[in-house]
């Protein structure tokens, strides 16, 4: 008997997406073994830090790397990092950041859930820009003697009103500030780990928990050796504000092998599988009648995956569709603009699409025989 049995846990089909509230992703059995073995002994925690961080440098073709307590842990030793510009004694003293560079500029129309782990550091949040557009007079403006940091992030949702990275990295760096993107979720393409750093980031976040398929409490920060030295001296378990974001030797040792499983695998063999599954799905809500399928090649926010769209045809609710998917115990995705449900091949197996095809094909008979 499984534990989610034993305790009456619900376990759902997650035809959704790597969302963190239905557990992020699946980790590989070599990525299980390797967490399991890591669990066995004891070590220096810097040390392993220090040695997997120059392995998935290397791996990714960055400076630095280093693991972290999740995404967002990352952006809050990032803004540490950047306030305290490295210095233990400086970093300490946190979330107090009086006499220090405390601002951290954000183009507006890239606020998000997420930038509360930057202002958790103590630092300042300085909007530029507005919903239409982002001026590269705002950024210059906005940059004074208190500005520690621009934090940009990277999502398809933002793009039509933000900076190009490029031109961003170049005013910030013209004045000696340090440049830190959010990449959570931009994972494929598998070069999106290299890319932001070769035009000038010095800190790219990405998720483990996502499509790495790491533990879910992982995060990976990549770049400028001198900021990931930085992050390696100051970030858990070394006392301070980021010391509760401990990270495991497991979770450490998890997220090194799916990084090494990701950068190894052959990018069409993977595109190739999730379209197939897309496809078959496809199929199946044509046929039901009150779907107008269509494959978009783009994940939610610009990330390279294809997913399947089913456009609602006749008077039928997107919201009774996606509780009645909910009531078979499958997670799918809405869009209520498009009257359409959505469903993303990343986390389901052969079988579950098979699982996911027939529930489709019950909840549109139950309607159908309603009308």
């Amino acid at each position: 008997m499984s534990i989610f049995d034993e305790l009456g846990i619900d376990r759902y089909i997650n035809a959704h997406d790597t969302r963190t509230i239905y557990g992020g992703s699946r980790m590989s059995d070599e990525t299980l073994k390797v967490m399991r073995e890591a669990s066995e002994s004891f070590v220096d925690f810097q040390q392993m830090q220090s040695i997997l961080g120059k392995e998935i440098a290397k791996m990714t073709h960055n400076e630095g790397a280093y693991i972290c307590n999740g995404a967002s842990a990352g952006l809050l030793l990032a803004a540490a990092v950047c306030i305290s510009e490295g210095d233990l004694f400086e970093y300490r003293k946190l979330p107090d950041i009086r006499n220090m560079k405390n601002e951290i500029i954000v183009m507006r129309c890239q606020r998000n859930a997420y930038d509360k782990a930057i202002e958790a550091s103590g630092a300042h949040i300085v909007e530029i820009g507005d919903a239409d557009e982002t001026l590269c007079y705002e950024l210059e403006g906005a940059i004074n003697e208190h500005t520690a940091a621009l934090f940009y992030f990277e999502s398809s949702n933002y793009k039509k009103a933000s900076m190009t990275l490029q031109k961003a990295v170049e005013i910030a760096h013209k004045y000696n500030v340090p440049v830190v993107v959010d990449a959570a979720a931009q994972l494929p393409p598998v070069d999106n780990l290299w890319k932001f750093t070769k035009i000038g980031a010095d800190m790219v976040i990405f998720s483990g928990g996502k499509t790495l398929c790491g533990p879910q409490e992982s995060g990976l920060i990549l770049g400028n050796k001198k900021y990931l030295d930085a992050c390696l001296q100051l970030g858990a378990p070394m006392h301070g504000i980021c010391r509760s974001s401990k990270i495991s030797r497991e979770v450490m040792a998890g997220l090194y092998q799916a990084v090494k499983i990701f950068v190894n695998e052959d990018p069409d063999t993977y595109y190739s599988s999730l379209y197939s599954k897309c496809q078959g799905l496809k199929d199946v809500m044509d046929s039901t009648g009150i779907f107008s399928a269509y494959i978009t090649e783009m994940g939610p926010v610009g990330q390279k995956y294809p997913r399947v769209f089913g456009k609602i045809i006749g008077d039928y609710s997107v919201d009774e569709i996606n509780q009645r998917m909910l009531d078979k115990h499958i997670y799918i995705g809405v869009d209520n603009q498009e009257k359409a449900i959505y469903i993303s091949p990343l986390n389901i197996t052969g079988e579950e699409t098979i699982i996911v095809q027939n529930a489709l094909i019950d909840v549109a008979k139950s309607l159908t025989k309603r009308k």
